[in-house]
This record gives structure tokens, C-alpha cells and sequence, in this order.
């Protein structure tokens, strides 16, 4: 009776870890599951505006700022030229060189902040998914 029921045993053991076995090679062999689609959030009008607003702030402290840091370079650069005797027309050459270049580049930084706050004004195009459609792959594996 000993031996059926070590015979019992194991075949219930053999049986089991078959099934677990079994089990196991379903679940690699099933493909898959696909990723979740993405989910675009469409921005309400009140979100835009808010965020145009945000925007159009941050631009004109920007600008505020760059102004405000212009009018010290500028005064720095007269203190600078005020002490200077007669004698010193090289130095208010080169202050005048700098001067120029202060400026060209104060005017560059003006224009690209002005830029921004006319964008910001624009409303921000939001991408559309067709249902059909899937995401085009880029090959950019360096000449594969």
C-alpha cells in the first residue's frame, strides 16, 4: 500500500509540473499585447489663453529686464568715458567699438524677444492621430 500511494504521490508531482509547464510555454507563445494608444489631451480655450497670458508675461519681463541692463551698460560705459583726459583718443575709440557691439547685440536680443511674445500670441497647432494611421519609423541607424 506504501508503494501505491509513493506511486500516487508522484504522479500527482509529474502531473502538476506538466500543467505549470504547460501553462508556462501558453503564456511565451501568446503575442504580445500592443502598447497602449497615446491619449491627446485637447486644450481647453481657457487653458490656451492662460497659457498665451503666462507667455506674454514672461516676454515682456524679458524685455524689461534686458532694458533695464542696457541703461547700466550704457551708464558704466559713459562713467568709464568721463574721467578719460584729452590725451586718451584710443580708449574712447575702443569704448566706442564696444559701445556698437553693446548695442547691435541688445538690439539682436530685443528683436528675438519681441518674436517670442508674437508667437506666444499664436495658437499652438495641436497634432492630429487618424485612426488608420500608425507613427512612421525613422531609419536613422547610421547606414544600416
Amino acid at each position: 500500500m506504501t508503494s501505491r500511494k509513493i506511486f500516487s504521490c508522484s504522479l500527482t508531482a509529474s502531473v502538476l509540473a506538466f500543467a505549470t509547464l504547460g501553462a508556462a510555454w501558453a503564456r511565451q507563445n501568446q503575442p504580445p499585447a500592443p502598447p497602449p494608444r497615446p491619449v491627446l489631451i485637447q486644450p481647453t480655450a481657457a487653458q490656451q489663453r492662460f497659457r498665451q497670458a503666462v507667455q506674454q508675461s514672461q516676454v515682456r519681463d524679458q524685455l524689461r529686464k534686458s532694458e533695464v541692463e542696457h541703461q547700466l551698460r550704457q551708464e558704466a560705459i559713459e562713467r568709464t568715458r568721463r574721467p578719460a583726459s584729452s590725451s586718451s583718443t584710443a580708449n574712447d575709440a575702443q569704448v566706442d567699438k564696444s559701445e556698437q557691439a553693446l548695442d547691435q547685440l541688445y538690439r539682436a536680443q530685443q528683436r528675438d524677444r519681441v518674436q517670442r511674445y508674437n508667437d506666444a500670441l499664436l495658437p499652438q497647432p495641436v497634432p492630429q492621430v487618424s485612426e488608420g494611421s500608425k507613427p512612421a519609423r525613422s531609419s536613422s541607424s547610421g547606414g544600416h
